[in-house]
């Protein structure tokens, strides 16, 4: 039997079985045992029709699969245990949000603080100026004031510095946060 109607056939097993709950539900299992078929095929290079059967196997039979998400969905138990590296995926992808927020966040904070710091400790030669029309803004050393108006030192240090301390925090709480969960 060719590959993908193996899998063809499991699915089609599988969402008999899962009659129990509600379609979408149904569904949503459907779907994630699908991909989880394949991606354990793509890691798999060259992988033949006996692969398949392999996955297959480790996954149960449809019945005892779909048995086991349906004690999940109804009455919460731990999903089917076969499917582990589903687990490593999602956690993959709350590191990599942990590090974009954390990354992202602490750089926007110390970004803030640092024009406050320049406009404070340079305020002739560093400036934030708002371009004629309002649709642009240039932060920028010079000597030269440009053709645009400058945002005054009394707005822009104290407003910079409270953005940015306040990112930091935010930043800090949120990566907090997520750290527990990962």
């Amino acid at each position: 039997m060719a590959r993908s109607e193996l899998i063809h056939n499991y699915l089609a097993e599988l969402q008999i079985y899962l009659s129990r709950v509600s379609e979408v539900q149904a569904q949503e299992v459907v779907q994630e045992i699908e991909s989880h078929i394949y991606d354990t095929l793509a890691m798999q290079q060259g992988a033949e029709d006996s692969a398949v059967e392999v996955i297959l196997a480790r996954l149960g039979t449809a019945r005892e699969l779909a048995a086991g998400y349906i004690d999940h969905i109804t009455i919460g138990v731990a999903p089917p245990k076969g499917l582990k590296p589903l687990s490593r995926v999602r956690k993959g992808i709350s590191k990599s949000l942990y590090y974009l927020i954390c990354i992202l966040g602490y750089g926007s904070g110390a970004a803030l603080l640092l024009v406050a710091l320049l406009k404070l400790l340079l305020p002739s030669s560093f400036g934030v100026w708002v371009a004629e029309h309002g649709n642009s803004l240039v932060i920028a050393f010079s000597q030269l004031e440009p053709q645009a108006n400058e945002i005054p030192a009394l707005w822009l240090i104290p407003v910079a510095s409270l953005c940015g301390a306040g990112l930091l925090y935010l930043t800090r709480q949120i990566a907090r946060i997520l750290k527990m969960h990962l």
